[in-house]
């Protein structure tokens, strides 16, 4: 037996789209049209001053009628709590959220969020992350992503999907320019045990550069069928879309 699995990553910024206005569930309505098992998310905020004292995850949830959902907190920001999170068709069956190595106290905490649910006979574990915009960060976590994944079941499936922020500098407040690369070293790291979704269309714009930062990696005992980049002014990210095989023994 075998399912598709579809699946989503998309970088919210907090609701916010190009026009300035924090909107969740015109971005949840957006993807739900897509009838994704899995959605991870990054930059929700949780009753924050800036979201209207809301929880962003339990309103992307009502509004995908994706109804299992767990949310990382990585900072306190305005009141609230800012992370990343994973909607889920499937029950939820554990729940971890890990801080990224960071390289100095003054730099942003990211983390990433690890979930397992289970998909009839097959336990599926699930990673939403954001990197940091310091290159020797990002490298860090893919290293640390390496070791935590080791100790995961060969029969067990992965997916890691987010924001990896590769060819990111930060150049001011808010402020950060993309530089292309043949190749980048968080990728080769991680490429080593998984497989990478290879996409390359822009995924993130700012006034200051723009790029492919938003994908994927997972376990060579998943199939990739398709995937596709959403064009949206609902967020400075478009999401990304999979299709995955899973095969059930």
């Amino acid at each position: 037996d075998f399912m598709i699995l579809k699946a989503i990553t998309f970088n919210m910024c907090h609701g916010e789209g190009i026009d300035g206005s924090i909107d969740v569930r015109r971005q949840a309505m957006l993807l739900k049209k897509y009838k994704p098992d899995i959605i991870f998310l990054q930059e929700i905020d949780i009753y924050t001053k800036r979201a209207y004292n809301k929880n962003q995850i339990y309103t992307f949830s009502k509004y995908t009628g994706l109804p299992y959902r767990v949310m990382g907190t990585n900072i306190k920001y305005k009141n609230g709590f800012y992370g990343d999170g994973v909607l889920s068709r499937f029950p939820i069956e554990y729940a971890a959220n890990y801080l990224s190595p960071t390289t100095s106290p003054e730099h942003e905490q990211r983390g990433f969020l690890g979930i397992k649910v289970a998909v009839g006979t097959v336990m599926l574990n699930l990673f939403s992350l954001h990197l940091s915009v310091f290159e020797e960060e990002r490298i860090l976590s893919s290293k640390a992503l390496l070791r935590i994944t080791s100790h995961i079941s060969k029969s067990e499936r992965i997916i890691i999907a987010g924001d990896f922020n590769v060819g990111v500098n930060k150049i001011g407040n808010h402020r950060y320019t993309f530089q292309a690369k043949d190749s980048y070293e968080e990728y080769e790291i991680l490429k080593k045990k998984f497989q990478h979704l290879g996409n390359s269309e822009p995924t993130w714009f700012s006034k200051d550069g723009s790029g492919c930062i938003d994908s994927c990696f997972f376990s060579s005992n998943l199939k990739l069928v398709k995937y596709e980049t959403i064009p949206t002014e609902v967020s400075d990210h478009y999401p990304v879309y999979m299709e995955f095989v899973m095969i059930f023994f």
